[in-house]
């Protein structure tokens, strides 16, 4: 209960802190414009520029960090994560932080190391803290609370830096930082070894061996690094799904990602209950084939809007109003899938690793989720712009495929006799 509260203060205000970097750059850049005659950096390529400086660390530390995780005591770390995150957050208030974009990239920078320790160190917490047959409703309680702060977490910076002014918001940021290190203090430890240990870099080369010399620790890795780039690309693809499907305006893409939030609770709730009496396998492969299916169906909507309507007469009728009800049911649909790949897999994954390997395990697949995520993104956004057919086509260039795979696996794991005599 500590480890799950602590959580929810910890990733809230892991959001909460982009959007205070934002106002706090973008207010001062519009102040220097309104004073300066030479052109000032946009608001765009600032927030790109801090989107960079918080993934840089995600990629290149995530590794270093899971070796951390095993050599130390998880509770010391996930404690003094907070507490540097803490710290760092609140320098954002000092005056020459707002006057120099550069200082302000380099705390985003720091601030992101911090958290780059927290993850595994969670993750690796987990089957210490509940019993091998409670994984499942653990990891689902878990996933849903990072899914929502995915989804929903940005939304609290607003109100946060209202309340309280761009002077006072880091401190109340860090004022959620330091809530969650001191829950953590209550949780129990790990022991980590005494013996002499090898140069960390010879420690890494021994946990990626593991990975690579271990077929389902992989599959589960790839799995799940396979899922978080299809959530962070439907994140992108919702705002363009809402203004060319929906006809709704750009921002108004937070009713997709909420129906989406619904569907992972909702499934989340059942695998919690029931995944331990059902197939890990069937029950992973049904969710990507039935991710895929709710991506062509979501696909589909954009063709039948532009071509089948006018043919019934329906002519500039769209997916808005009560037909709203349509795409969202098919995004909570996809939520629903989601929840069937990740909770099973996480759990099978946390009882397959050794205690002293499960750090660095973790923070390999944290990197995998981290890099993994860029490149379609991108290639996303681009797509579903300038592809023919927009966001349509570029659902069903994501869906078809993985349909097609959970499927035929699906397939597959009902012929296997092992499995028929268990069903």
């Amino acid at each position: 209960m500590f480890l799950w509260i602590a959580q929810i203060f910890s990733q809230f205000a892991d959001r909460a802190v982009f959007v205070l970097f934002v106002a706090v750059l973008t207010a001062q850049q519009t102040a220097k414009q309104a004073t300066q005659t030479q052109p000032v950096i946009g608001a765009a390529e600032l927030t790109s520029w801090l989107y960079v400086a918080f993934t840089i660390p995600a990629v290149v530390l995530s590794p270093f960090a899971g070796v951390c995780v095993d050599r130390w005591s998880n509770r010391a770390v996930l404690v003094v994560s907070n507490l540097i995150r803490a710290f760092f957050v609140a320098l954002v208030a000092l005056s020459w932080v707002k006057q120099y974009p550069k200082v302000a990239f380099t705390l985003a920078f720091l601030i992101s190391i911090g958290a780059q320790f927290f993850g595994p160190a969670e993750t690796a917490s987990i089957p210490r803290l509940v019993k091998k047959e409670d994984l499942y409703c653990a990891n689902a309680l878990f996933f849903t609370t990072m899914m929502i702060a995915l989804g929903f977490g940005f939304a609290i910076g607003e109100p946060i830096i209202a309340h309280t002014g761009i002077g006072g918001a880091p401190y109340a940021v860090a004022g959620l930082f330091l809530i969650a290190a001191f829950l953590l203090m209550g949780i129990r430890d790990n022991k980590p070894q005494k013996h002499d240990r090898e140069p960390w870099w010879e420690e890494l080369r021994v946990g990626i061996a593991y990975i690579v010399d271990s077929p389902p620790v992989f599959r589960a890795i790839l799995k799940i690094t396979i899922l978080f780039s299809t959530i962070i690309t439907l994140n992108i693809i919702a705002v363009a799904l809402v203004e060319q499907v929906m006809h709704l305006q750009p921002f108004q893409f937070g009713y997709v990602i909420a129906a989406a939030g619904l569907g992972m609770m909702i499934g989340n709730f059942w695998v919690g209950h029931q995944g331990p009496n059902a197939s890990p396998r069937l029950m992973v492969y049904g969710g990507f084939a039935g991710l895929g299916l709710c991506m062509c169906l979501l696909g589909s909507l954009g063709f039948i809007q532009d071509h089948l309507f006018p043919l019934v007469g329906m002519t500039g009728v769209c997916f808005n109003g009560w037909l709203m009800l349509v795409p969202l049911l098919f995004a909570t649909l996809l939520g629903i899938s989601c929840a069937f790949v990740a909770v099973p897999t996480q759990a099978s994954l946390q009882a397959a690793v050794p205690e002293d390997l499960r750090g660095k395990v973790f923070g390999a697949q944290n990197t995998a989720m981290s890099a993994a995520s860029t490149i379609p993104v991108i290639l996303t956004g681009v797509s579903a712009d300038n592809l023919p057919g927009g966001v349509s086509t570029t659902l069903l260039l994501l869906g078809v495929p993985t349909f097609l795979t959970g499927a035929i696996q699906v397939l597959r794991a009902i012929r296997d006799p092992s499995l028929r005599s268990k069903l």
